[in-house]
């Protein structure tokens, strides 16, 4: 038997024990990057868990990275997967493993830099997380404090190039500024800072 055919049978086991131990969700394949989620992809059964499956605790605060549980045959880095309340991205897919996936706590948009187009990103999923607190007290500039860091990580989308300076704004409304971005076959990884004004 060839590796191939092994990954092709690895990949059904996934879904088989997706459709005992998960629940049916929602596969989306960004096309557009101002409407990621505009259009369903698959509906597979899947689950979520760390890298045993053990079900045995949930979500760490703070940790995002999640390994997804479902038939592995149709999924792509930066297939983005709705299970349940929860959005998650994948970041990475081999052979013969369970896809690592970004668990999301909010939706984004990405504008450019001032005096450029509008949205780059519309309505996309997003992880954000707190990086660092900002300097301390003694900064030499009575008032003067720099915002928390934060770190935000955004799946692959179709032409789209992110650059620092550019805005990042929540589905809370929250607006911050990307400091430093790096683009691998995992997706985006930002340095963030909250906007003050």
């Amino acid at each position: 038997m060839d590796a191939t055919t092994i990954g092709q049978r690895v990949s059904a086991g996934f879904g088989r024990a997706a459709a005992h131990l998960g629940v049916a969700g929602v596969q989306y394949r960004p096309s557009d990057a101002l409407s990621p989620m505009g259009a369903v992809h698959a509906t597979p059964m899947m689950a979520f868990d760390t890298a045993d499956f053990g079900f045995s605790k949930p979500a760490v605060w703070g940790v995002p990275s999640r390994y997804a549980l479902l038939d592995t045959g149709d999924v792509r880095a930066g297939d983005i997967l709705t299970c349940g309340a929860d959005d998650y991205f994948v970041a990475r897919v081999e052979a013969m493993r369970p896809p690592f996936c970004i668990l999301c706590n909010r939706v984004v948009s990405v504008s450019g830099v001032a005096g450029t187009a509008g949205l780059v990103v519309a309505g996309c999923p997003a992880s954000i997380g707190l990086k660092s607190r900002g300097e301390s007290e003694g900064s030499g500039m009575p008032g003067s404090l720099r915002p928390g860091q934060f770190a935000m990580f955004l799946p692959l989308l179709p032409g789209v190039a992110l650059l620092p300076y550019m805005t990042v704004t929540t589905d809370l409304g929250t607006s911050y500024t990307m400091n430093a971005v790096e683009t691998s076959d995992f997706g985006f990884r930002c340095t963030i800072s909250l906007q003050q004004v």
